[in-house]
C-alpha cells in the first residue's frame, strides 16, 4: 500500500546539515539531528511552550491538521454528493442552524469561517434548494435570519446517519486519546476565534 509520509522535511534537514558541516557522513547527520532537537526542547524549557515565544511543532501540527481536514473531505465527499450538497461548507452551515436554530447571515457565514461574498452566494444557493428559509429580522429590518427549512433537517440527519458509516478520521485511537485531543483542538479553535473576530 502506497504511504503517505513526506521525506522532504529530512531531506530539507539534510541540505542544512551539508551546507553547515564539513562531512557527508550519516553519524554527524544523525548527531546534527539530536543537537538541533535537544536546542528546539532547552529554547521551549528557558521562554516558554506558547507559540508567541517560540514556535515549537507549529509546522507539524498544521500540517497533521490540514491533511485531516483534506481527509476528511475525501471520506465524506460521496455522502454530501448523495445528499445533493455542493460543498462541506453547506453541510457545516446545516450543522450550525441546528444547534444554534437561528442566526443573521453574516453571523452564520463568520460562525462557519467562510468569506462574505461566497457565503452570501452559498446561502442565495441553499435558499433556492429550499435546504433553509429566512424571515426579517423584528430588531432590524435591515437584516434576514436563517434557519433550518424540513427539508433541510431532513437533509442533515440523513447525511449525519451516513456519517456512522464513514472512515473514522480519529482512526484507532482509544477512548482517552479522542478526549485529549478534542480537548486540545476546541482549546486552538477558541484561541482563533477570538482573534479572528474582525478577519472575515
Amino acid at each position: 500500500m502506497q504511504h503517505s509520509i513526506s521525506y522532504k522535511p529530512l531531506i530539507n534537514r539534510w541540505e542544512d546539515f551539508l551546507a553547515q558541516c564539513n562531512s557527508t557522513d550519516l553519524k554527524d547527520f544523525a548527531r546534527y539531528l539530536l543537537q538541533e532537537e535537544e536546542a528546539a526542547e532547552k529554547a521551549v524549557l528557558e521562554h516558554g511552550d506558547t507559540v508567541h515565544e517560540y514556535p515549537y511543532l507549529t509546522a507539524e501540527a498544521g500540517r497533521a491538521i490540514f491533511r485531516l481536514y483534506k481527509f476528511s473531505k475525501i471520506y465524506s465527499r460521496p455522502i454530501m454528493k448523495k445528499a445533493g450538497l455542493t460543498s462541506f461548507d453547506e453541510f457545516s452551515i446545516l450543522a450550525t442552524l441546528l444547534h444554534t436554530e437561528e442566526l443573521t447571515k453574516k453571523d452564520l457565514i463568520f460562525e462557519n469561517l467562510v468569506e462574505l461574498t461566497t457565503g452570501m452566494d452559498m446561502l442565495k444557493r441553499m435558499l433556492k434548494a429550499n435546504l433553509i428559509q429566512e424571515r426579517k429580522n423584528p430588531s432590524d429590518k435591515r437584516e434576514k435570519l436563517v434557519s433550518l427549512s424540513e427539508s433541510g433537517r431532513k437533509t442533515l440527519f440523513t447525511i449525519l446517519e451516513e456519517f456512522q458509516t464513514m472512515e473514522d478520521v480519529l482512526g484507532d485511537l482509544d477512548r482517552k486519546e479522542r478526549e485529549e485531543t478534542v480537548k486540545y483542538l476546541m482549546e486552538l479553535d477558541k484561541y482563533h476565534t477570538a482573534i479572528n473576530t474582525d478577519r472575515l
